[in-house]
């Protein structure tokens, strides 16, 4: 398969990586370097690539990216402990929204 085939049958998925930031159309751009200590750079796909793709909510979102990320100074445990107090939440939120529509 040469090089235009691949292209042709695989354009609209090709599109959607550019879309979504993972296939580059020019060079330098905020996906090139963390802001603070996480390691996400290091990484072909983001975390937000994934919210984009899935479309999740913040609160999905947020757990997505503390089970994905590198912190420096951070334990795992820790990690885990805020994901824990995240779905505590989205659990009360959920609750809430159950007993509205009652």
């Amino acid at each position: 398969m040469d090089a235009k085939e691949f292209v042709n049958i695989n354009y609209k998925r090709i599109v959607r990586l550019v879309n979504l930031g993972i296939l580059r159309i020019d060079n330098g751009n905020c996906q090139d370097h963390n802001v603070g200590k996480s390691d996400y750079a290091q990484h072909i796909i983001q975390p937000w690539h994934i919210w984009q793709e899935y479309e999740l909510n913040p609160w999905d979102g947020d757990i997505l990216k503390r089970v994905l990320r590198t912190k420096e100074g951070e334990s795992r445990k820790l990690d885990y402990e805020k994901i824990i107090h995240i779905c505590q939440e989205r659990i009360r939120q959920i609750d809430m929204q159950d007993k509205k529509e009652l």
